[in-house]
């Protein structure tokens, strides 16, 4: 399995850049659960079921267990993201924003914890696409800055032209490790603590505003190029 694909979905067909101002950002990258989709994955009930506290690292946790307990508590948390890829909902104005900054030229990635599979299925149900896919198949996951890293690699990109998007604080931390600027994802009714980022938005029609701020999401007919 690739750690790293240039497209997830469909093929970027060939486009003629939408005219307007500099976006504030060359790239954006963005956590998939709870970011780009609706809050799904209950992390309470896999750390109950798996015997982890609250307050401990889930994957870090996992990967110090004895073989066997390792083993089963990996089949716990493949269930329950499977049982939340049955109930996956795209957050309301994510395709929108990813087909925009197509359009305007912006790179986009997904850096998630998850696995490649949730993020083809992501794609495929939404007919949306992305530059770089980073999954928990890669060597390093977040709060390490090693996705992060390696999609400014591939991108070519200085930190500072980047984004990164995310609505729990291992998002914020791997990005700041990294030196992107930082985003939280604040889904309405989710307790997350206190997250310190450089911007915090609670809809993607923020997240648009902060990407594009000489752009109004609603100044932007879609429809063509959405086939709506």
């Amino acid at each position: 399995m690739s750690i790293g694909s240039t497209v997830c979905g469909h093929p970027h067909p060939p486009v003629l850049l939408l005219p307007g101002k500099t976006p504030r950002f060359d790239g954006i990258i963005l956590d998939l659960d709870g970011t780009l989709t609706r809050p799904t994955l209950d992390f309470a009930a896999i750390r109950r079921e798996i015997g982890i506290g609250a307050d401990d690292d889930l994957v870090e946790r996992i990967n110090i267990l004895p073989s066997d307990r390792r083993i089963a508590a990996w089949a716990i948390v493949e269930r329950h993201e499977e049982e939340a890829r049955r109930r996956q909902v795209i957050q309301p104005g994510a395709r929108e924003l990813l087909e925009h900054c197509r359009l305007r030229g912006v790179r986009t990635a997904v850096v998630t914890r998850n696995t490649r599979r949730s993020v083809e299925t992501f794609c495929a149900r939404y007919e949306v696409s992305f530059d770089t896919v980073v999954t928990r198949e890669f060597p390093f996951i977040k709060p390490h800055p090693g996705p992060i890293q390696y999609v400014l690699a591939q991108w070519k990109m200085t930190a500072e032209r980047v984004l990164t998007v995310g609505d729990y604080i291992h998002d914020i931390a791997s990005g700041r490790a990294a030196g992107t600027l930082t985003c939280h994802f604040r889904n309405p009714g989710c307790a997350t603590g206190n997250i310190e980022a450089d911007f915090s938005v609670k809809s993607m029609g923020e997240l648009w505003e902060l990407v594009f701020p000489d752009e109004a999401c609603g100044d932007v007919d879609l429809s063509t190029h959405l086939g709506t």
